[in-house]
């Protein structure tokens, strides 16, 4: 018989005013205490440790959960990350071969307006992809839990994490984003006379450009030495700032979603659509918006 098993049953016999001893003598509740001394601390069974896998619910401190996101960045992860990073660059290079051989002087409003609206839609497409995995889902989720549920949930616990990530792990997943994009783009048929082909052409070239730096550009937003480029960019708007990014992070979470360079996020904030959205999925599903992300960051 341990201590523990000694106190916990002194206590359920205590309630009833009554012990009985090994000789059939009744002891009173004023023995229990002689009683649990008895019992040397050296005598206590040592508990034995076992093995578990992590669960949101049992990861409590830092290390458990830096050592939990660890474990869902496999070897085929990481291969798949490099493959899309070969393939982006490929089908990129082929996109811009044929970008730069349609342009013309006469062109150029299709390819500065193209521009403009790719980063608006490049920003608001961050902003939802980062809002679902921010707000739903856990990493036991089908296909997206072990990559893109991932690295969110550790960039809430740890943001600063994602500085040591290197251009593979950073910028992967992004750019598989983009490869049916810039497959389409470099392989599809485009007549260079037509207005319409050369604003779509340039307008999805554009797009899966700046979405594939999306995450690069997150990465800036919460590294201390930058090149003195990258601060320009910052400090002039054309991508998101730290100071921008720094709403997003303050505790639980809620707004200001869209990474690449922030324009839409007053606006979305000023009119609620994210709160807005999650009521009525949560009227229509059930789900609790961040109900993992809270579990991990509490």
């Amino acid at each position: 018989m341990t201590y523990t098993t000694v106190k916990e049953e002194c206590s359920l016999k205590s309630k009833e005013n009554l012990i009985f001893s090994k000789n059939g003598s009744s002891t009173t509740s004023d023995n229990i205490n002689d009683m649990i001394e008895d019992v040397h601390p050296e005598d206590q069974e040592k508990p034995t440790k076992t093995e578990t896998t992590p669960t949101t619910t049992s990861v409590t401190n830092i290390k458990d959960k830096k050592d939990a996101f660890k474990s869902k960045y496999t070897t085929t992860k990481r291969r798949q990350e490099q493959i899309s990073v070969v393939l982006f660059f490929i089908f990129l290079g082929l996109s811009f071969k044929k970008f730069f051989t349609m342009y013309f002087v006469q062109n150029i409003w299709i390819f500065l307006v193209s521009s403009v609206l790719a980063m608006f839609a490049a920003d608001f497409f961050s902003g939802i992809v980062h809002w679902a995995a921010d707000t739903w889902g856990s990493l036991d989720t089908p296909l997206v839990g072990g990559s893109f549920i991932r690295s969110f949930r550790e960039h809430h616990v740890m943001p600063t994490e994602m500085v040591n990530h290197d251009f593979i792990e950073t910028n992967g997943d992004n750019c598989m984003l983009t490869i049916p994009v810039l497959a389409f783009t470099a392989l599809s048929q485009t007549n260079s006379e037509n207005s319409y082909d050369l604003f779509l052409l340039t307008f999805l070239v554009k797009l899966a450009f700046w979405v594939s730096l999306t995450n690069q550009i997150h990465k800036w937003s919460h590294t201390y030495r930058l090149p003195f480029w990258v601060k320009w960019l910052q400090s002039s708007g054309i991508i998101l700032s730290k100071r921008d990014h720094a709403v997003h992070h303050r505790n639980p979470f809620d707004k200001y979603y869209c990474i690449t360079n922030g324009w839409l996020n007053p606006w979305l904030a000023s009119i609620g659509f994210w709160k807005r959205l999650e009521e009525v999925i949560t009227l229509t599903t059930g789900y609790i918006p961040r109900d993992d992300d809270q579990a991990w960051t509490s």
